[in-house]
């Protein structure tokens, strides 16, 4: 009976030892790439502020302030509530492509930038987390 035992805790660790060595971890987020995936614009340069906003209802997803900058077609947002960095381009056409450097959230952005106003959906790929976001430009 002892060796039934043994045999049966050999094979679980076994188990679990193959698991973990073939669990692949990939980044929850994509990393930023070096150049951005269309021409960028300065159109939108300043300071921004607004809000994302949770739809799920889950008690995880907290609403927070986004605040942030467009210099020279580059955007560098930050969720104020855990400090996520989202950065990435914006396009001629309004068109945003960011991205996350938390180590925790999957987090993807999509937004549209008109004039003086940037609107878009989020939401996370690791939690029930996701909703609309929007940022306004302030100052001159």
């Amino acid at each position: 009976m002892k060796g039934i035992y043994i045999v049966v805790v050999v094979c679980v660790l076994a188990l679990m030892i193959f698991i973990l060595e073939n669990n692949d971890r990939r980044p929850l987020n994509t990393a930023q790439p070096n150049t951005p995936p269309f021409p960028i614009s300065m159109h939108y340069d300043g300071k921004w502020e607004g809000e994302r906003r949770d739809i799920s209802g889950d008690n995880i997803c907290l609403e927070t302030r986004v605040v942030g900058t467009i210099e020279q077609g580059v955007v560098n947002l930050k969720l104020m509530y855990n400090n996520t960095l989202l950065s990435g381009w914006v396009s001629n056409e309004g068109n945003l492509a960011l991205y996350a450097n938390s180590p925790r959230w999957g987090y993807r952005f999509m937004g549209t930038a008109k004039k003086e106003r940037i609107d878009g959906e989020w939401r996370v790929t690791n939690a029930p987390c996701h909703g609309t976001w929007n940022i306004k430009k302030v100052g001159g």
